[in-house]
């Protein structure tokens, strides 16, 4: 890997949590948590994107914002889906992460700040899903990869059910995503980000 790849990465990453500490002073004049984690959201999209190298052409972008709130789907195909979602949803939105993803020293809490919803996959299916179903009553579009994890290459892996039962209780529209290219950029089997079209 060449110093760039290393240095690229490490800003792409090293971003999100100057992005949220950024955007804190909103709340010193008068603005919410939700503003904060809007503009948090938003500054991490546009900087992480920028610096990773990341040219984004987007067809169909007032399907993102003509049904709110929503769940929206997105296939999974590398780490800096994270960084897309986020350029293009920008604000009064969130994600759903595994739980133990809490305990992590240093998304742990970003995550919780972001008003992310852990799902405990050991409760039975409505209890684990019932905090993102509240999000969306409230206002809050939820973004998620129905795969549930990263697909090896192009093709989609597996659907879970979770995305759509939290869309059909909430009485919520699904927006699907498709994000093509992002292996590109980041493919799972690297932990290093390229420059690409996304």
């Amino acid at each position: 890997p060449g110093l760039g790849e290393l240095v690229r990465t490490g800003l792409v990453y090293g971003s999100l949590i100057p992005s949220f500490l950024l955007s804190a002073p909103t709340a010193l004049f008068g603005g919410s948590k939700r503003s904060v984690t809007n503009a948090g959201f938003s500054r991490w999209g546009d900087f992480g994107s920028a610096v990773a190298g990341l040219e984004l052409e987007v067809s169909g972008e007032k399907n993102l914002w003509s049904h709110r709130p929503a769940v929206f789907v997105f296939n999974h195909q590398s780490a800096v889906d994270a960084l897309i979602i986020s350029r293009l949803l920008r604000k009064d939105f969130t994600g759903l992460a595994k739980s133990e993803m809490k305990a992590n020293p240093l998304l742990g809490p970003v995550l919780s700040f972001a008003d992310v919803v852990f799902i405990d996959r050991d409760k039975p299916g409505a209890d684990a899903i019932q905090p993102a179903i509240e999000k969306l009553k409230a206002g809050i579009s939820i973004a998620v990869a129905p795969e549930g994890r990263r697909s090896n290459g192009r093709r989609l892996g597996m659907f879970r059910r979770g995305a759509f039962n939290i869309a059909m209780q909430a009485g919520v529209p699904v927006i699907p995503i498709v994000i093509e290219n992002a292996s590109d950029s980041l493919p799972r089997s690297s932990l290093l980000i390229r420059g690409a079209r996304i």
